[in-house]
């Protein structure tokens, strides 16, 4: 008879986090091949939960209002991914104690939305317990910059909240068993942190099925197109895409004419649309139509790594499609790349427009890059490599 596992998740398909619950579902499903899971989510999650045996997976629906009010009345140093499930420790309360008393799991799944609501609760109901939890997107966007190398604000304030990360960071690596995070980099900022608790601290990467591209894996003639691969719904994705449109496209067409340019983001938002309405080489594919066609058949593909464009998946879908990627060099922190190699960095408009230019008017170099990323992504990012990783820890 298999073991259960409790997994608490807060999947409610928003704009913000369409990338972190990808990840939360294909981690749940990955833990489904060793365990029988009773899963705690949102009832407002669209996902289709069923699997593939009827009896691992049960679902306990949390009926909980989500507002944006809320994050109004968070501390300073509240994580602002976590603001809008500031309150489901409260929600999720009384079915976690039922659950508990219920079943003596030995193992429990808190995913990244739910890291700073659940742990202490689970911690008290469970003492023996091995939690294991996701760190995908912990940092504040007001602690990035220095772990990143940047100068930080010299405002208190940030100071002040970047202390209080850190502090947050020590208590989750105290009270959890394993720690999941999602690159060397961001392992690295946990384990500087506290020698003790160091050795819970194990990279999981972001990672896709491979088999899921399979239909689009035929050959096909590239066509003198990019893509535009990223969520375009966030004040980030809605940023990038503007002076995309407004500082770099016209140059890119002045060298390639005969271009086109595809929006594949599943909501693109009226300021964007409000740009290229009356550019007709530019297209919204639609949330409808598949992106991994267009980008298949695309010379170069644009992923700006801005924190909210929801991004790293995105690099890794065009890796296994075999379209070159055009990216910023922050992205080197935190992916197995190198720069003319498997893929091109682009830390300004100019860089942009050459990167692009250089991929639509040398096909060779193309294919290599686009090679290499193919290379690469079977080796580190691929679903199987992970799944052996993930079911060794637990």
């Amino acid at each position: 008879m298999r073991e259960r596992m409790l997994f608490l998740s807060a999947q409610n398909q928003s704009a913000e986090d369409l990338e972190g619950e990808m990840r939360t579902g294909s981690i749940l499903e990955i833990l489904l091949g060793k365990f029988d899971i009773d899963l705690l989510t949102y009832a407002s999650t669209h996902k289709d939960m069923s699997t593939n045996d009827g009896t691992a997976l049960t679902v306990h629906y949390i009926n909980g209002c989500i507002n944006s009010w809320r994050s109004m009345l968070r501390p300073l140093h509240i994580l602002r991914n976590f603001t809008n499930r500031s309150h489901a420790e409260k929600d999720m309360k009384s079915t976690i104690m039922e659950l508990c008393r219920s079943n003596n799991y030995r193992h429990v799944f808190i995913s990244h939305s739910l890291l700073g609501n659940c742990i202490d609760m689970v911690r008290n109901l469970l003492p023996e317990a091995s939690v294991i939890t996701d760190t995908y997107r912990f940092e504040s966007g007001l602690a990035v910059g220095k772990e990143i190398g940047k100068p930080s604000s010299s405002n208190p304030y940030y100071k002040l909240n970047e202390a209080l990360v850190r502090r947050n960071k020590r208590r989750l690596m105290n009270k959890t068993g394993v720690l999941l995070a999602t690159s060397e980099w961001d392992a690295l900022s946990f384990k500087s942190l506290s020698f003790a608790d160091a050795r819970k601290v194990h990279v999981v990467p972001h990672f896709i099925k491979m088999n899921e591209y399979d239909a689009f894996t035929e050959p096909v003639a590239k066509e003198n197109s990019m893509v535009l691969h990223w969520n375009m719904n966030t004040r980030q994705g809605i940023k990038a895409a503007q002076n995309f449109f407004k500082k770099s496209y016209p140059l890119i067409k002045e060298q390639v004419p005969d271009i086109k340019c595809y929006i594949t983001s599943h909501e693109v938002h009226t300021d964007v649309l409000s740009l290229v309405k009356d550019d007709v080489s530019v297209n919204i594919t639609g949330p409808l139509k598949p992106s991994a066609d267009y980008i298949r058949r695309a010379k170069a593909v644009l992923v700006p790594i801005l924190e909210g464009c929801e991004v790293s998946r995105n690099i890794l879908e065009s890796w296994a499609l075999k379209t070159p990627v055009v990216t910023s060099s922050i992205v080197c922190e935190r992916l197995n790349c190198e720069h003319n190699r498997n893929i091109l960095l682009a830390n300004t408009s100019v860089d942009v427009v050459a990167s692009v230019i250089t991929l639509l008017k040398n096909p060779e170099m193309a294919t290599i890059i686009a090679d290499r990323a193919h290379r690469t992504l079977l080796k580190d990012y691929e679903v199987n490599y992970v799944k052996n990783k993930i079911l060794s820890l637990v």
